[in-house]
């Protein structure tokens, strides 16, 4: 309930943002909402280029699971304080994941993850952790330093697993042997893990994931991303704008669903949320008469501006180099196979705003086709066609049962997922190219108009607005995909013959109770394996396990 009530608060606070409430007070309601803090466990901080990093990312209210952000950011930033790499993870129940591959554009040298919430800049605080990348195939790599960093470790540590771990083996495997992991001797508590099972590194590094706060507040306001992305612009124009001004915002082929829409406040601001960005672009459209007079400039999200001080220079020892020749070997055989390995995109699973909707759909090649568009309604859709409407040429559904006055009302045309105002521009159109037309027959209310019926037009090759020129183009960047990552599996004959020389075993970012074992296949790489698994139980506490075995 409590957690409920300071959404419903924050819903208001940003209603006053719309209406153009001043930054002051916002500040003043800002410092009353509970804190969110960020965790991210990465599979590891020692990598090379051709390498992955995985990561999982545990976003915390008040010890719980935090109910407020849908998004995060995290930041790949090096010894110059500049990002290299930044991305955008989906939140669901408090927790993402994502990963970044480490390519030959990134040079060798110490790195910081650094990781947080739109919400958390208020605050100025981050996550905060180092990492050592090396490109092999750089000439930047420092050796035979007294201050030498990585250290080996004199002796590789000792089995720290149990039998019942292993459901009674030893902790002792052969190259390509199925493990089995009993989850039930790590984990006692209902709560939300991720594990990482890789060849562990024989030696000493020194990174430390904090937690860092500013003690002075940020002098802007950042909005906390209650339901997705923040898109925040501003219309301009050459006369004074006397009234709200309506727009929608749309991507390429956004078939089945429909664009959002937004109206901007007194300061002629407009915010739209969006719940997942899968592209780098979107489109922002005035839906007014006279759309040549207005302008919209893109309000930029900044990330986060920090100095973070402190990186740990990089020096390499001879032993260290012995075992990046060899992994920098294994990660080019992998690699050079990648396309038997590589991880699936799950599919999304996207409700239809208007698509239940539509009462009847007309694949135009079951009927004879006809060169207009004009010709095209006359002749095969029943219940629509063009009419004069406001002086100009428009589409009509016909709805036998709307009063007098919603006859009245316009009906709103869609084509490839993106609303047209100007019907005409449909009439010069080759009707040839136009793959379905659907109808959705009765009255829809939609933004803050309600329409006479929906027509949705869909292209062969999504190119009615080849020519457009007024759609605003911005380029955003989108939530890192819902992944199922590769599983290796020895059991099956025709992977004998394919090399296997993975030092990353088994990622899983979502492990909870209901998962009762994991299992996964060693490769042809022996040496020592580390199972780390790290998560919070769903009352906020801390859980980091680790325990090893070797493959002989």
């Amino acid at each position: 309930m409590i957690i409920k009530k300071y959404i419903l608060i924050i819903n208001i606070l940003l209603c006053g943002i719309v209406l153009g409430q001043s930054q002051a007070s916002m500040h003043l309601n800002a410092n009353k909402f509970p804190e969110e803090n960020i965790f991210v466990h990465n599979n590891s901080n020692f990598l090379l280029t051709g390498e992955t990093l995985y990561y999982n990312v545990f976003c915390l209210s008040n010890d719980k699971f935090s109910q407020f952000s849908k998004v995060a950011y995290l930041e790949l930033i090096n010894n110059s304080n500049k990002s290299v790499v930044t991305q955008k993870i989906t939140l669901k129940e408090g927790t993402g994941y994502g990963d970044i591959f480490i390519n030959e554009n990134i040079e060798t040298g110490t790195y910081k993850i650094i990781a947080y919430t739109n919400w958390m800049k208020n605050k100025k605080s981050f996550f905060e952790k180092n990492i050592f990348i090396v490109n092999p195939f750089s000439n930047n790599l420092k050796t035979s330093s007294e201050k030498s960093r990585p250290e080996p470790v004199s002796s590789i540590s000792k089995n720290a697993s149990t039998p019942n771990l292993f459901y009674g083996k030893e902790g002792v495997f052969s190259k390509r042997e199925k493990v089995t992991l009993n989850l039930n001797s790590l984990l006692s508590k209902k709560g939300t893990y991720s594990i990482s099972i890789k060849q562990k590194n024989n030696f000493e590094l020194e990174s430390k994931a904090t937690l860092n706060s500013s003690k002075k507040n940020s002098s802007k306001f950042y909005l906390p991303e209650l339901r997705g992305s923040i898109i925040h612009g501003k219309v301009t124009s050459k006369q004074p704008i006397t009234s709200s001004i309506k727009l929608s915002l749309s991507k390429v082929n956004n078939k089945g669903s429909l664009p959002l829409t937004a109206v901007t406040n007194s300061k002629n601001e407009f915010y739209f949320n969006i719940s997942d960005i899968n592209t780098e672009k979107l489109y922002i459209q005035i839906l007014e008469n006279k759309r040549e007079d207005y302008k919209i400039e893109l309000l930029e999200k900044k990330p986060l501006s920090q100095n973070y001080g402190y990186f740990p220079e990089l020096y390499l020892n001879d032993a260290v180099n012995d075992i990046i020749d060899r992994r920098s070997i294994y990660s080019q055989i992998e690699n050079a196979y990648y396309s038997i390995k590589k991880d699936s995109i799950a599919q999304e699973n996207k409700k239809n705003n208007y698509m239940s909707l539509v009462d009847v759909t007309y694949k135009l090649d079951d009927y004879k086709r006809f060169k207009t568009v004009k010709e095209t309604f006359v002749e095969i859709i029943d219940r629509a066609g063009f009419t004069k409407y406001n002086g100009k040429q428009a589409l009509k559904v016909t709805n036998l049962t709307s009063s007098l006055h919603q006859k009245h009302q316009p009906t709103l045309l869609i084509i490839d997922g993106r609303i047209v105002v100007d019907h005409e521009k449909l009439l010069d159109y080759d009707a040839r190219k136009i793959n379905s037309i659907s109808l959705v027959k009765n009255n829809y209310f939609y933004g803050n108009t309600i329409y006479q019926g929906v027509i949705i037009i869909n292209t062969f090759k999504n190119d009615f607005f080849d020519d457009f020129s007024n759609f605003h183009e911005i380029k955003v960047l989108p939530n890192q995909p819902e992944k199922k990552y590769f599983f290796q599996n020895n059991s099956n004959a025709k992977n004998e013959r394919i090399p296997d020389f993975r030092t990353q075993l088994y990622w899983n970012p979502n492990i909870g109770l209901k998962t009762k074992e994991v299992t996964f296949y060693t490769s042809d790489v022996a040496g020592e394996f580390e199972i780390d698994l790290v998560g919070y139980t769903d009352q906020g506490k801390f859980i980091s396990l680790k325990r090893t075995f070797s493959v002989q």
